[in-house]
């Protein structure tokens, strides 16, 4: 039985050869496109695709390029080509070509040289101001691509989970309205191709099918690098939104996979326990911490085994393709700690190796400020790991701003809450670059938070405006949308932004009209955000000064952004009493200052013993000396 067995499997492979090598060669994808030159790293893993693709041998003959060696896979679809661009190589088109018995198929390849375009890859700081929007939901600039021909899901404005139509074209159209508010760097959220069915509602743009292609129903590669420039020939920045921990169950290499530990096994380890903390417990038990890195994020988005050296050099490399490619200046990583870290530390290190002015922040939503500093670089964790990341996402300080503002006061609680929390910012490499917001797409908006108080909603936006870290708005925030609960909610269309809107916020007379419909006071708000977003622009004393607070009394908490040229005071008053505050408790910040003028209010004043406070009032007091 055995012998018999051994030589029918011989038969079969020694046929499947034959077979095999009178078929022509078809080649379906090389990832990345195209190469370039001048990168630190010389070796470029190519992903090479197509039926029985395994059985062609590969060549060069290109100066300067080389191929180093070439991968073999269980499935006999890919093989994994690495070449090596030498230093002496130049500009132009390699040509790959690929022989089995009497056919050969030749695949041009590119490659480049790096921009040297200073307008690009800068990075973002304190000195900017952020605003999120979702394309599907900000603006539809280019109707006739709401439905393609061939594409899983269409267009339905009457379903919260389902495409609104909004695209790249719309963001094109109004960068102007978002430079007027005061922003100087927009974040959206991912631009990929996400073509899954419509019950799954990928409009996000976190179920990638695609990590090359532009979702087509946003525009195309070239609508993005449109967008790109106009935004920095404005002095803009962009952000780009990426994930490594997974993609859409309809991605095309989730459909032919290349190897058994391409993914994780669901069926094995089921979905993720969100217990992020796991990842840096001195006491996390296996099963909790698999549970949280292996486990998937929900059943339609298959998990990356980042331990697998070809997915790690894929992912890698994509990142690197779109930062050269299109000039961005800056990454924001979702789900930052899911994947293995010491994956995320190696592909942070070689990012900003690579574009060392460059920025990443990683999404880190975690429960306290000691988890959440743990993934900024310099940390001296006690097992050792360094991230390499220089920005994270400060959920701690947005959890006691919503809290804070919220709840009675007391020792440790109402406004106290953000004294408590910026008390240990000891904690972090540099607090200053720690990304802070009062919302974004996956929390309830802040106006919604705020009970659809405008005095608390404004007390937020100044806290944000001019504590330490780097500013984050939401689209929409700055016309007082509301919305909560389900994810579909959180993300409305902006009104104006399709031509059957019969209101225009992007326009003063539909901002008064959005005002009048919703009984908010929507210019005042458009107004406030705009003033002190311009404000700030301008104000290195809020970008880098030294931050000093005081410890709130009566619900009412005070701080300052100081340098040796500028004092600023900000007073926070979370009582819904006015008060009378005693200006010499601040004496060692206020000392020489005679006047001080209201950003706010646009009210000059002289410096008396006590500042009068109105109820649930926010002033942002640049001091004087006359």
């Amino acid at each position: 039985m055995y012998v018999r067995t051994f030589f029918s499997t011989l038969i079969i492979v020694v046929l499947g050869f034959t077979t095999l090598h009178g078929q022509s060669i078809q080649i379906d994808r090389v990832e990345p496109d195209n190469w370039w030159i001048g990168f630190s790293e010389p070796d470029v893993q190519l992903l090479v695709h197509g039926e029985n693709i395994q059985s062609a041998k590969p060549s060069v003959d290109y100066p300067g390029v080389t191929i180093e060696r070439v991968t073999w896979v269980e499935n006999p679809n890919y093989q994994f080509i690495t070449l090596r661009i030498h230093e002496e190589a130049r500009p132009g088109t390699v040509q790959i070509e690929f022989n089995r018995g009497d056919y050969s198929y030749t695949h041009d390849y590119e490659i480049l040289e790096r921009s040297s375009d200073p307008n690009r890859n800068r990075g973002f700081s304190s000195s900017d101001v952020i605003y999120l929007l979702m394309p599907d939901r900000f603006a539809n600039g280019d109707p006739s691509i709401d439905e393609i021909d061939g594409m899983l899901e269409g267009v339905d404005r009457s379903d919260p989970d389902a495409r609104h139509g909004g695209d790249l074209q719309g963001v094109i159209n109004n960068l102007d309205y978002i430079q007027d508010l005061g922003m100087t760097a927009v974040w959206f959220t991912p631009i990929f191709e996400n073509d899954m069915p419509p019950a799954y509602g990928a409009y996000h743009g976190y179920a990638a099918t695609d990590m090359y292609r532009v979702d087509r129903r946003f525009g195309s590669n070239e609508t993005y690098l449109e967008l790109i420039d106009k935004a920095h020939g404005m002095g803009m920045k962009v952000i780009m939104d990426m994930i490594h921990n997974h993609v859409g169950t309809h991605h095309w290499f989730i459909k032919d996979l290349p190897t058994s530990d391409w993914v994780h096994d669901l069926e094995e380890v089921g979905t993720t326990n969100f217990r992020t903390s796991t990842v840096m417990d001195p006491y996390a038990s296996e099963y909790d911490f698999n549970s949280t890195v292996k486990g998937w994020f929900v059943v339609d988005m298959p998990d990356l085994d980042q331990r697998n050296e070809l997915v790690a050099n894929y992912l890698i490399q994509n990142t690197l393709w779109w930062v050269e490619y299109s000039g961005i200046d800056g990454i924001r990583m979702d789900t930052h700690p899911y994947p293995y870290k010491e994956y995320m530390a190696d592909w942070s290190k070689r990012v900003l190796k690579e574009f060392p002015n460059f920025n990443i922040v990683g999404e880190a939503w975690m429960p306290n400020t000691p988890t959440t500093a743990y993934w900024q670089t310099g940390f001296p964790s006690p097992d050792g790991y360094e991230s390499y990341l220089p920005s994270v996402t400060d959920f701690p300080l947005y959890g006691s701003l919503t809290a804070g503002l919220n709840e009675a006061p007391g020792w440790d609680t109402g406004i106290s809450r953000l004294y408590f929390t910026l008390s240990q910012d000891f904690l972090f490499t540099d607090a200053n670059l720690n990304v802070i917001f009062p919302g974004n797409h996956d929390l309830d908006r802040i106006f919604t938070v705020m009970g659809e108080d405008y005095n608390k909603y404004k007390m937020a936006l100044t806290f944000i405006l001019t504590t330490r870290g780097i500013p984050q708005l939401y689209y929409g925030d700055e016309i007082l949308m509301t919305g909560g609960g389900p994810d579909g909610l959180k993300r409305k269309d902006f009104p104006g932004g399709w031509a059957e809107d019969p209101i225009d916020a992007f326009t003063h007379e539909g901002r008064v009209q959005y005002g009048d419909e919703t009984g908010f006071p929507v210019v005042e708000a458009h107004d406030f955000l705009t003033r002190v977003a311009t404000w700030r622009q301008d104000k290195d004393v809020i970008h880098n000064g030294k931050l000093t607070h005081f410890i709130p009394e009566n619900n009412i908490y005070v701080y300052f952004r100081h340098n040796e040229e500028e004092t600023v005071m900000v007073v926070l008053n979370a009582q819904n009493e006015p008060q009378s505050l005693d200006l010499s408790r601040f004496s060692e910040l206020m000392e020489g200052y005679q006047s001080g003028y209201d950003l706010i209010s646009d009210h000059t004043f002289h410096i008396e013993e006590t500042l009068e406070v109105a109820p649930l009032q926010s002033m942002i007091i640049e001091l004087g000396a006359e």
